[in-house]
């Protein structure tokens, strides 16, 4: 898939999604629209070893040729002047990874990389022993400026989100395990009692206009009633499930409706955070291309129906798959080997941003901002989050080591982009 191709804007996805069946309603929308570790609760993700850190002088076979990468000051990026299609680099930089490990064809199945990971006393070390990130600009990047393309889409959706009554101080999460895991997003609800602490950068990062942090503009909100207690977006109903494919948020469940709906009657938001591609990458055996070809349609498929509510869309990709421990490593050891798996959720993450990139949706390059971690971010499982010992709202040098407290901090980064960009914060 050619990123940069306009003429796969609005018709690809058009395509795509006349290619399924809708289980998910979609309310009618404006014709003039263009849509340009915790197991308890939790199932998917990866990564690769901390020893490779860095591109290889040459890309293998079976990887896409690297895309330059703009670069980036020490603050926070600012969103694009230009409403051009951005740059695949600049708009999502794990685009222009190209280590071995980061293979993502069927080319690349005809040989085995050993992925170095979930290791337990790796794992288990993040934050600790002086492992620290200081690596701010990375977490900048991974989350991508808005375009005057991103900027019109989803200031439309916005505002037909405002006469539908969306609630601009509600989001939703729409995902597998790892949403599921309250180590997601779960400690910054303004009642959860668990430990949250800010560097200075990263409170100055989260910071609106108002004064307020983005997690106390959320915390204003109610999203949940039950009785006299109410909940924050950050505690309240997700529309996740463990080993949840992306084809599962539009799926009709017994009550009759779809996760998305049930979410968006629940909650009222004006925003969701939509995180798929490792469930997807390895429920069944099939050439990279083509799980990401089906990845690609349920994902619009979920993006449709969540924009023609009202509810404008913060699509995420998820993390490198690892070694597992009583899995196969390589094609000569089974058919259903890591490799094969990590080759194919490299597949559905950079599909994930392609698909951001083309349809100038807001985007969180979960992969990007990981690999700076310790074990890429992955438990003893290999396919887990890990989470900073203090607690996974701990935003500091330390914290930022462990994977789960560097997907809330991207996370609540790209929540900041949105407010500041359609509600003003």
């Amino acid at each position: 898939m050619n990123v940069l191709a306009d003429s796969l804007a609005p018709a690809g996805r058009n395509l795509a999604l006349a290619a399924l069946a809708l289980s998910c309603a979609v309310e009618p929308f404006d014709a003039g629209r263009q849509l340009g570790e915790e197991p308890s609760s939790a199932s998917a993700s990866s990564s690769a070893t901390p020893s490779s850190r860095g591109p290889a002088p040459d890309a293998p076979a079976g990887i896409a040729p690297p895309l330059e990468l703009e670069a980036l000051g020490g603050t926070f990026p600012k969103p694009a002047a230009s409403a051009a299609a951005p740059k695949a680099g600049a708009c999502a930089p794990s685009l222009s990874h190209r280590r071995s490990i980061d293979a993502r064809t069927s080319a690349a199945l005809e040989r085995c990389e050993p992925l170095k990971t979930g290791l337990e006393k790796a794992s288990r070390s993040c934050g600790m022993n002086g492992n620290e990130v200081k690596d701010f600009e990375r977490f900048a990047a991974s989350v991508p400026p808005l375009s005057d393309a991103a900027l019109a889409r989803v200031r439309e959706v916005f505002a037909r989100g405002r006469t539908l009554g969306r609630d601009p101080k509600v989001f939703g999460l729409v995902g597998d395990s790892i949403t599921v895991s309250r180590n997601f997003l779960g400690a910054f609800a303004a009642d959860s009692g668990r430990n949250v602490a800010l560097s200075p950068w990263v409170e100055r990062a989260l910071t609106l206009p108002s004064g307020a942090t983005v997690i106390d503009h959320f915390r204003g909100g109610v999203a949940e009633r039950r009785g006299a207690v109410t909940d924050d977006p950050f505690e309240c109903f997700r529309a996740a499930k463990v080993g949840a494919r992306a084809s599962w948020a539009c799926e009709l469940e017994e009550a009759g409706k779809s996760p998305v709906e049930e979410l968006v009657e629940r909650l009222n938001p004006a925003y969701a955070i939509v995180t798929f591609g490792a469930n997807d990458a390895a429920y069944r055996i099939a050439p990279p291309e083509t799980i990401a070809d089906e990845f690609e349609a349920h994902i619009l498929k979920a993006v449709e129906s969540l924009e023609s509510r009202g509810v404008v869309v913060i699509l995420s990709n998820e993390m490198r798959h690892g070694d597992q421990p009583g899995v196969k490593a390589c094609p000569g050891d089974a058919p259903a080997n890591d490799w094969r798996v990590a080759v194919c959720t490299n597949a559905t993450s950079a599909r994930a941003a392609e698909v951001a990139c083309r349809e100038h949706l807001p985007f969180i390059d979960l992969r990007h901002a990981l690999d700076a971690a310790t074990n890429y971010g992955l438990g003893p499982d290999g396919v887990h989050l890990t989470s900073f010992k203090r607690g996974a709202g701990v935003l500091d040098e330390a914290g930022l080591d462990c994977g789960n407290n560097v997907r809330n901090l991207v996370s609540l980064l790209a929540l900041k982009r949105v407010v500041e960009a359609l509600d003003g914060g």
